[in-house]
């Protein structure tokens, strides 16, 4: 890759947010703020360095015992160790990943997660250097304008910390955290500030300490003329990508580059719809439909479902596969971004405490959709799955807004301008949609017109073929009786699905399990679907006074209207006879 290609590439890039990239940057601010309470700083010493440089990395093991024994092992007061164990483990529970913007590489994660030795360095033995540099942090995260920053760290490196063995990677990451649009990550070994030479920005030993502000300054006076993000670390992005470059010869011949991964298609349309009745095993099979779809091959049949379950769990883990339900107040802001109020310092710093010092900033968010589309794109190499349950339960129009364009299989990588970022957004061509939809709730002919003609539809009808016997009971022959009777008086989208008759290792076997999955799933939803018509469902039962009671009015003097009262007969009077009797022929 050559310089102007760099160039053109930094020019394109967005600008990082720091609170929704990754957590890194909270946790060392929050870990700053519990310090500034620390009185005795003559107590701090190199575990608390440790707690510090740890965080700057980030808690990509999301390994909560190693966090929690950092944070014990440092000198905080009691109550602040607590307070900053709780916010830590709410940045980086698994549901707070799942919002941050950035999908780490392979190569970056394995330097992010690597064991670090700070112990055997001479800064560890320097204890006095360490309090100072702590001094400085907290001195720092209350400073705003870029040359007062500048000059305070520079004053304090020079005196201080020049010779105390302190490495530029720890101090640099630590610093970037706490101000990510002033302070560069320099002097990692990996990297080894592979984006500035190629571009051609010569930086004066970057592992120097002394040299780093100057190094930052020069940075920032190439970043401020050439591009419009602002946040340092797009040029620690870029050293990752060059290292792993994509579809491009190398520009570090010295560093090995594994072979770049070609995403795997199954061939599958990108967007599809499994529809049916209820109880049809949409839900089911989507699990199965999602992993393909990640894979891209076909499952074997004889592949066990629960082989299946736990690798569609694992994709779902790293963010691969996103699974969300439609319904009628769902909207486009909650899907793909909207705005939502922030209370924010007079440094720009989020807190959740309102006081005369604090304003309230509205900043724009990513929906769920937005996220997965940005993850996918970040990833061109693997395959992403977004699955919308109940899909026609929504309002589509409100819901996907100007996505409904973008979707379509010719539309994919077409980009638009979103209303409240004001950033072009589009869905890359490695995100397949994969929707369910149960026509009992809806038919398919009310279905949005916009919506069928960008989707694919996959029918799942009963089965009752996977039925069995029930104690004399077939009920293969039961469901299909069922569902004749049904799809005659009312219509085949309400039919009643097998999956009704089956639990998790199988077909049900006993009595008391139809009893049951009669009085509390099959009558209720036939009442629903023949809204309380009594005699209409005592025809779809073939029933004789059994599962539906027919009675004379007691306690009514004047009964001369035919009107009949309706009781739901007991389940322990129905016999296996009761049951046969449903599809016993009535030729």
């Amino acid at each position: 890759m050559d310089k102007e290609y760099i160039i053109d590439e930094l020019r394109l890039k967005t600008e990082i947010l720091p609170n929704e990239f990754d957590g890194t940057y909270r946790s060392v601010r929050a870990a700053i703020e519990c310090y500034s309470n620390v009185k005795k700083i003559a107590l701090i010493d190199c575990n608390d360095l440790e707690l510090l440089y740890y965080l700057s990395l980030g808690s990509w093991k999301d390994d909560a015992e190693i966090r929690r024994l950092l944070v014990q092992n440092s000198h905080l007061f009691h109550n602040d160790k607590l307070l900053l164990e709780k916010r830590l483990d709410k940045i980086w529970s698994s549901g707070s990943k799942s919002l941050f913007t950035h999908i780490v590489g392979k190569r970056e994660m394995e330097f992010l997660t690597a064991p670090f030795m700070l112990r055997e360095l001479p800064i560890a033995k320097n204890t006095e250097a360490i309090q100072f540099f702590f001094k400085m942090c907290i001195n720092l995260s209350g400073l705003e304008n870029d040359s007062i920053l500048f000059e305070s760290a520079q004053s304090m490196l020079s005196s201080q910390i020049k010779d105390s063995g302190m490495p530029v990677y720890i101090l640099s990451r630590i610093l970037h955290c706490i101000e990510p649009f002033t302070f560069a990550i320099l002097g990692e070994s990996v990297t080894d500030s592979i984006v500035y030479k190629t571009i051609g920005l010569e930086l004066k030993r970057p592992d120097d300490i002394t040299q780093y502000i100057n190094n930052c300054r020069k940075i920032m006076d190439f970043r401020d003329s050439n591009f419009k993000f602002k946040n340092m670390r797009v040029f620690d992005l870029m050293s990752w990508e060059l290292l792993d470059p994509k579809g491009a010869p190398s520009v570090a011949a010295s560093v090995p580059v594994k072979e770049e991964r070609v995403r795997k298609t199954s061939g599958a349309p990108l967007n599809q719809i499994l529809y049916g009745p209820p109880g049809t095993g949409k839900t089911y099979n989507v699990v199965k439909y999602a992993v393909e779809l990640i894979e891209g091959d076909r499952i074997p049949s004889s592949v066990p479902y629960a082989d299946i379950r736990a690798r569609y769990d694992r994709y779902a883990a790293t963010g691969q596969i996103k699974f969300t339900t439609f319904h009628q107040s769902l909207s486009y802001e909650e899907f793909v971004e909207g705005i939502r109020p922030v209370v924010v310092d007079r440094y720009g710093n989020d807190t959740s405490t309102a006081h005369a010092d604090t304003t309230v900033v509205y900043r724009p968010y990513n929906g769920v959709f937005k996220s997965l589309c940005e993850k996918a794109s970040k990833s061109p190499h693997m395959n992403f799955v977004a699955i919308i349950d109940e899909i026609n339960r929504g309002n589509i129009s409100r819901i996907f807004g100007e996505l409904i364009t973008l979707i379509e299989e010719s539309k994919r990588g077409t980009s638009v301008i979103l209303p409240y970022s004001q950033t072009e957004f589009s869905v890359p061509a490695n995100l397949y949609i994969l929707g369910t939809m149960n026509t009992a709730d809806r038919s398919i002919a009310m279905l949005d017109t916009a919506l069928r003609r960008r989707f694919d539809f996959i029918e799942m009808m009963p089965q009752p073929a996977l039925l069995g016997n029930c104690e004399g009971v077939d009920l293969c022959e039961l469901l299909t009786a069922l569902n004749e009777r049904i799809e005659y008086y009312y219509d085949r989208e309400h039919a009643i699905g097998h999956a009704y008759f089956m639990k998790s290792t199988g077909c049900i076997t006993t009595l008391n399990e139809l009893r049951e999955v009669f009085s509390t799933k099959i009558i209720p939803l036939l009442q629903e679907y023949f809204f309380d018509d009594y005699e209409r469902i005592r025809l779809i039962l073939n029933d004789d006074n059994t599962f539906i009671e027919c009675i004379a009015p007691k306690y009514i003097k004047q009964f001369d209207s035919g009107q009949r009262l309706y009781r739901l007969g007991s389940p322990a009077n129905w016999k296996a006879g009761h049951f046969i009797n449903i599809y016993r022929d009535i030729s």
